[in-house]
């Protein structure tokens, strides 16, 4: 009888770490899924701000530009939520975007009488924007 009493212990034992495991995994899972979103949304929200900047990095721009040639140099982090990024301009957008997935945002610039256009990643760590007959905006 006491080889059974034996196996039951370690049949217990095995069954409260099954359970403990299966706790623990559940709570990973979600916290995972609590957090993935809220990731998405805080990126999100960064990407509005860098478009923000360079919306209005153009817009200084443009009006310097109206009294001779104007370069404005801007900082821009290197990374938004652990991963790089890329700047797109265009006369209808400015798209900030996540250099791997190329998922982002996009907004309308103000208009102005003269074209924008460009493009930047974050590596470099700051984006230069010249104004004379054009808006260019590069990375050097």
């Amino acid at each position: 009888m006491g080889y059974m009493k034996g196996q039951y212990v370690a049949i217990n034992e095995l069954i409260l770490f099954g359970i403990c495991a299966l706790l623990t995994i559940a709570a990973a899972v979600s916290i995972s899924a609590i957090i993935t979103p809220i990731e998405m949304h805080a990126q999100k929200a960064q990407y509005y701000i860098i478009a923000n900047l360079v919306s209005l990095a153009s817009t200084k721009t443009y009006l310097c530009s109206k009294y001779g040639e104007c370069t404005l140099t801007v900082d821009i982090p290197e990374e938004l939520s652990n991963d790089k990024y890329e700047i797109r301009i265009s006369n209808n957008d400015i798209t900030v975007c996540n250099f791997r997935t190329k998922v982002g945002i996009s907004i309308k610039p103000f208009y102005f009488e003269k074209s924008l256009a460009g493009f930047a990643t974050s590596s470099a760590k700051y984006f230069v924007l010249s104004g004379n007959n054009k808006l260019i905006l590069s990375k050097w």
